[in-house]
C-alpha cells in the first residue's frame, strides 16, 4: 500500500522522509497568508472556528479572545491537511519561524540539530491535526492574548507557504472539550516510548501532551492495522528506515493515517480524531533533536485497541 501519509511525510522523487508532517522542499518565496473565514471573535461564550483547505488557500481564523479554542479541521485535497499552530515569541516574524521550522523538518542532520536548538527561543509548537479528504478531526487549544500562526504544515516548503495570522485579544471565552483518555509522549530509561491513561474509544476525544526533554517535539500519527499485520512486522519494517529519515522502497504495511501535530516539550492538546474500533499503531516521525535519529527506529510507537 502507499500511504497518503508519504504525501506529506517524503520526498517522492527522492526516497528521503522529510519527517514529521514535512514535504519535498521546494524553493524558498515569499509566503502570503491565506484569506481569513472570520474577522471577529464569536459573540457567545463557545470558541469554535473552521479551518479549511482547498486547492488555492488555506481559509482560517484571524482573530479569537482568550481561552479555550476549538479549531475544527477539513481539507479537499490531498497533501494539504496537516494544520499546526504556533505561538511565536515576541517580535518574532512568520519568516523567521517558517525558516526555523524549515530545518527540523528536513533530512539534514545538522540542520534539524541546529533548527531544533534554535525553535526553542523561536515558538512553541501547540499541535493541530492531520486529516485527508473526507475526514473530519478537531483540535482544542487554550489561547493567551497575543499573536499565532495558523498554517500548513504539509506546504512548510513551498515557495508560497499557506498560513495565517491570529491574534488573540479581549474578554476570555470558550470551554475546552472534556478527553475520554490521556496520550503521553515521554522518556523511560532513555527511550522514547508512549504512555495511555484509559482506553481509547472511537468518536470521543483524546489529550495529547508532550512531556519530553527540552527542544523535542512530538507529534501522535494514528494508523490503523490490516488484519493480520503482526507487531513484529512492524518492527521489521520501522527497521529498513535511514537512522536520518530514508523510506524504505517497497510496500509498507499502513495506510492512511490522521493525528495530532507536534507540540513542543510542556505542551498539550485535546484531539478529536477519526478513528475506527480495531487494532491501530501510533507513530513518531520526528527525530532527535540532539542528533537526529529518527525516534521511531528508537521505540517510539505504540499499537493501541480503539474501542
Amino acid at each position: 500500500m502507499r500511504r497518503a501519509i508519504r504525501i506529506t511525510t517524503i520526498a517522492l522523487t527522492s526516497g528521503v522522509l522529510a519527517i514529521g508532517v514535512g514535504i519535498a522542499p521546494a524553493g524558498a518565496g515569499t509566503p502570503t497568508p491565506g484569506p481569513a473565514v472570520s474577522s471577529a471573535a464569536p459573540v457567545t461564550d463557545e470558541q469554535v472556528f473552521d479551518i479549511h483547505s482547498t486547492a488555492e488557500a488555506l481559509r482560517a481564523p484571524s482573530t479569537a479572545r482568550p481561552g479555550p479554542a476549538t479549531f475544527r479541521t477539513t481539507t479537499e485535497v490531498q497533501g494539504t491537511g496537516s494544520v499546526g499552530l504556533a505561538r511565536p515569541r515576541p517580535g518574532v516574524s512568520w519568516d523567521r519561524f517558517r525558516t526555523v521550522l524549515r530545518k527540523v523538518v528536513q533530512n539534514d542532520p545538522g540542520a534539524i540539530i541546529e533548527g531544533s536548538r534554535e525553535l526553542e527561543s523561536t515558538a512553541d509548537l501547540l499541535g493541530g491535526t492531520v486529516i485527508y479528504p473526507g475526514m473530519k478531526a478537531s483540535f482544542s487549544q487554550r489561547l493567551d492574548s497575543g499573536t499565532y500562526f495558523v498554517f500548513d504544515f504539509s506546504r512548510i516548503h513551498d515557495q508560497a507557504p499557506r498560513y495565517q495570522t491570529l491574534r488573540v485579544s479581549g474578554r476570555p471565552a470558550g470551554v475546552m472539550p472534556q478527553p475520554a483518555t490521556t496520550l503521553t509522549a515521554q522518556m523511560e530509561g532513555g527511550k522514547p516510548v508512549y504512555r495511555l491513561s484509559a482506553p481509547v474509544r472511537a468518536g470521543q476525544p483524546l489529550r495529547f501532551v508532550n512531556s519530553m526533554p527540552a527542544r523535542q517535539p512530538a507529534e501522535a500519527i494514528v494508523f490503523k492495522l490490516a488484519d493480520g499485520v503482526t507487531e513484529e512486522e512492524l518492527v521489521a519494517w520501522f527497521a529498513k528506515f535511514g537512522d536520518h529519515g530514508e523510506f524504505p522502497p517497497g510496500e509498507d504495511p499502513l495506510g492512511y493515517g490522521p493525528g495530532a501535530l507536534p507540540l513542543s516539550p510542556g505542551e498539550s492538546q485535546i484531539v478529536d480524531l477519526p478513528l475506527e474500533p480495531g487494532r491501530h499503531v501510533v507513530i513518531d516521525w520526528f527525530r532527535d533533536a540532539d542528533d537526529a535519529v529518527m525516534l521511531l527506529k528508537r521505540g517510539h510507537y505504540k499499537i493501541i485497541e480503539v474501542a
